[in-house]
């Protein structure tokens, strides 16, 4: 149900959009003056060991059926563009503590394994995204990263279809699946941060999200999937894409935003990590009630989506793919999580 669900509202909806209301991190597009851009919190997610944070290696091989799967690529380019979601369709992103607020989250969906998510850190100011009802809070002093999916707060309690618990200092995969995501990814890996842009450096594989994922089950470092394609040139939750590494990106006419992307691109690559609507999506992390103290400032221009225009699909491959799995999906407790079932 949740599969169906979200693809059918991202049909509708071109723009599904990752961001944030408190993060910390500054962006870099442009060049601009200092002045202007807020200090907000910083926080470092996942370890070291997290697929995202993975260099590829230089002698990395690619799948033998790159050309045909890139093909899917290419129509996907043609029907909605390459694009960082900005606006409309976010993950709302909060930060608590000790003294934050707790909640029993009361869990919705008729497909959840469990009834209530136990003593989360909710902010009193806390919004979940108007569309999707998307919402992650880290907590700085547990280390926890809470995500929600169709989450919301009525009579002052707290709700959603589906909530997870995960900490920023594991690999930013949800072992068992039962992530707020369609791939078992942390709602949070693989986003791009206003800070990353603002320092002119990406130091993680990008999450990204088309049309025609396929269908049969992720691939690694993906434990689940919402793959729903029997095309041949689909692609599977969990494949690794790179930009060509031997492309020249100085002739490419980038705009700096594009530049620290592309960059990244070709040193990380990116992950499928959802089914979406038309079109190639990265995800920025970039929501602010106050519009003023965006913390993008100047960096990215001030538009629902920023089209990606300068780096060429053309140009990507598919890594060697591992084979499809059909993975058990279970909740795997952890010092974040505490559940009524």
């Amino acid at each position: 149900m949740v599969t169906l669900m979200r693809v059918y509202i991202k049909i509708l909806i071109i723009v599904v959009t990752l961001a944030t209301t408190r993060i910390a991190l500054n962006e870099g597009g442009k060049d601009i003056p200092n002045q202007g851009l807020p200090q907000l919190p910083k926080v470092s997610l996942y370890s070291n060991e997290s697929p995202f944070k993975q260099l590829i290696p230089e002698d990395a091989k690619l799948d033998p059926d790159s050309d045909i799967m890139m093909q899917s690529m290419l129509e996907a380019y043609e029907k909605g563009g390459f694009y960082i979601a900005r606006e409309g369709w976010t993950v709302a992103v909060y930060f608590a503590d000790s003294n934050t607020p707790r909640y029993d989250v009361e869990l919705t969906a008729p497909w959840a394994p469990a009834k209530v998510l136990k003593n989360v850190p909710i902010p009193d100011d806390a919004v979940p995204d108007s569309k999707e009802g998307h919402m992650s809070i880290i907590d700085r002093d547990s280390g926890c990263e809470y995500d929600f999916w169709l989450s919301k707060k009525e009579n002052g309690r707290w709700s959603a279809a589906w909530a997870n618990a995960i900490s920023i200092d594991g690999d930013g995969v949800y072992p068992y699946g039962y992530s707020c995501r369609g791939s078992g990814f942390a709602l949070l890996a693989g986003v791009i941060w206003p800070r990353e842009l603002k320092l002119k450096r990406i130091d993680h594989a990008l999450i990204f999200s088309y049309p025609f994922p396929k269908a049969g089950g992720p691939v690694e470092p993906a434990t689940e999937s919402d793959g729903n394609s029997y095309r041949e040139d689909a692609i599977p939750e969990g494949a690794r894409l790179q930009l060509d590494p031997e492309l020249d990106l100085d002739s490419l006419n980038l705009t700096p935003y594009e530049m620290t992307i592309a960059r990244a691109l070709q040193e990380y690559g990116m992950i499928l990590g959802d089914n979406g609507g038309s079109g190639i999506e990265l995800e920025a992390a970039i929501k602010t009630v106050d519009e003023e103290k965006c913390p993008y400032g100047e960096v990215l221009p001030q538009t629902d989506i920023v089209y990606l225009r300068n780096i060429p699909i053309e140009h990507f491959r598919v890594l060697e793919l591992p084979p499809q799995t059909s993975p058990e999906k279970k909740i795997v407790p952890n010092a974040c999580s505490e559940w009524e079932y």
